[in-house]
């Protein structure tokens, strides 16, 4: 049996329900110094508990998201300030594709709120769709395919058939993950084929990613930042991270 401190095993179990956390945010939390806490990383990630990064630390998974209900509740502020802003972005008359995820899900509330007329939504996400039912002006196709319980969505062949059959304006994207070299990662494959072929549809691939998904780690490649249009999200990056999006060369949009 391993024997934790209190500190590092609510270190692991926010790991668990974040993925990604930096160093200056665990030590914000627990009201400690950044050297103690890059110790009690050191020593978690020797005995083989979480990943290491420059900056952070992230779940020793790369082929599990965290629980669908637990996302809801990550972040949810951020998430809010960004589905506004990639709202703000979709005039009437627009075809939108929409992948699931928790912050599409505020993009569709937020466009709901709004009121855009006569949009035209392609999605996987039953989320979504139900977010949007309640708009009059809103026409809304589901894509069918494979029922994926983790996200209320389809996936696989059948949904990518469906999206192969429009050229939508705009195809706002979720993401599990984003590395330093760009690219865009996800836990499912079949989550992937679909998020892909809507990237490949579009005219205007818009990335939603909250300050949580730089440096997370997930398995399947969906493609690469220089293939989107827009990038939102809910702090400035930093280092890195700001680099990558310039040379990508894909305009930031920072929710406030």
């Amino acid at each position: 049996m391993i024997d934790l401190s209190k500190r590092r095993r609510d270190i692991l179990r926010l790991l668990s329900h974040r993925g990604y956390v930096a160093i200056e945010e665990f030590a914000a939390k627990f009201d400690v110094t950044p050297q103690t806490l890059r110790r009690d990383l050191h020593e978690l990630a020797e005995r083989g508990l979480l990943r290491r990064h420059h900056g952070g630390a992230s779940a020793i998974s790369s082929t599990a998201n965290s629980d669908y209900v637990m996302r809801h509740n990550e972040n949810a502020d951020e998430k809010a300030r960004i589905g506004k802003a990639v709202a703000e972005m979709i005039p009437g008359g627009s075809s939108v594709f929409m992948t699931p995820g928790t912050t599409v899900e505020a993009a569709a509330r937020a466009l709901a709120d709004q009121r855009v007329e006569n949009l035209h939504v392609v999605t996987n996400s039953t989320v979504a769709a139900g977010i949007l039912d309640s708009c009059p002006d809103v026409t809304i196709q589901l894509t069918g395919g494979t029922w994926m319980a983790n996200n209320r969505a389809m996936g696989g062949t059948g949904a990518v058939k469906t999206v192969d059959r429009f050229r939508c304006d705009f195809a706002i994207l979720s993401i599990g993950a984003i590395d330093p070299s760009g690219n865009l990662l996800e836990y499912r494959e079949e989550e992937v084929l679909v998020a892909r072929a809507m990237l490949l549809n579009s005219r205007h691939p818009v990335l939603l990613a909250d300050h949580t998904k730089f440096s997370r780690v997930a398995t399947f490649v969906l493609g690469n930042l220089n293939e989107c249009a827009s990038i939102v999200t809910d702090r400035i990056p930093s280092g890195i991270f700001a680099r990558m999006i310039e040379d990508a060369g894909c305009r930031l949009v920072v929710a406030s």
